[in-house]
């Protein structure tokens, strides 16, 4: 191998930042699936963006970011549950509602007290620049998100699949809401730190759809998923040293061109794969 392509490796900032892209892209690989099962796209949208204001709180009070970050989270999706039980309004409003209000107010905190907040990073993620705290924080997140949603992946898949079904068996679906929820709102915090707030929900959401169009068993999605999620999120980054841009642009782009490649390659779901059997098709009567 030529010694160019180890020179990321000659550097500990590169290192930290692959092992960071690693951990993150794994865990909201193997999250994005209990989310494109359960139709939550809108929502991890929603809560990646409703993180900022909690940031810009956090950092007034002198408080961890993701401690704000994660309060912000939760409290979006009470909202958007507020506004989605007491109006005659769908979910998608509710959520297009309570996300933007959350979003607009985090950018106005940010521009009245701007010392010491980096709207950029906030934004757009500072993955090179992350504290050895901020390491710790976020490794923590990813660890007891895997952990949980691994121990529960039965329970969530069946409450995600069918949710009247779960209660019938007599699985406790409100506590179950509230833990892909809380799961979903850790992790975006976690990798809001890597790619910021506005590419969280493809982190989220895209691996997840990857998988789905490879497999019908939902166990081997999961594990599909988080492969992904890792895969590109390391390569991504480590792209990112040789074409000197964004480190989250890069990851984003890389899992989005997976996706086209699956989409349209997919022995059983793809594209090409579909247009196959209408033309094999045997013409109706």
């Amino acid at each position: 191998m030529p010694a160019e392509f180890l020179a990321p490796f000659h550097y500990d900032y590169m290192l930290r930042a692959l092992c960071v892209s690693a951990l993150v892209g794994g865990a909201c690989g193997f999250l994005s699936s209990f989310v494109t099962l359960k139709g939550w796209s809108l929502m991890g949208d929603a809560l990646s963006h409703a993180v900022v204001p909690g940031v810009a709180l956090a950092h007034l009070l002198k408080l961890p970011l993701a401690l704000g970050a994660f309060a912000a989270a939760l409290l979006a999706s009470g909202a958007i549950a507020l506004v989605k039980t007491k109006s005659r309004l769908r979910e998608d409003a509710s959520i297009g509602i309570v996300f933007t209000s959350f979003f607009a107010l985090g950018l106005l905190l940010i521009s009245l007290h701007p010392a010491g907040i980096d709207r950029k990073t906030i934004l757009f993620g500072n993955l090179l620049g992350m504290a050895d705290r901020d390491i710790a924080q976020l490794a923590a997140i990813c660890a007891l998100t895997l952990s949980v949603a691994g121990l529960k992946w039965r329970d969530l898949m069946l409450f995600c699949f069918d949710p009247s079904h779960a209660r019938t068996l007599g699985l406790p679906t409100g506590l179950l809401h509230l833990t892909l929820l809380s799961l979903l709102a850790a992790t975006a915090v976690a990798a809001m730190q890597t790619v910021g707030a506005v590419l969280v929900v493809a982190m989220l959401i895209t691996p997840g759809a990857t998988a789905y169009l490879l497999t019908d068993r939902f166990g081997a999605m999961l594990l599909l998923s988080a492969a992904i999620g890792l895969t590109t999120s390391l390569l991504g980054a480590y792209a990112s040293y040789f074409c000197n841009g964004a480190t989250g642009g890069c990851i984003v782009t890389l899992q989005t061109l997976v996706f086209l490649a699956v989409f349209l390659l997919a022995p059983k779901h793809g594209y090409w794969a579909a247009q196959r059997r209408r033309v094999l098709a045997p013409a109706s009567p």
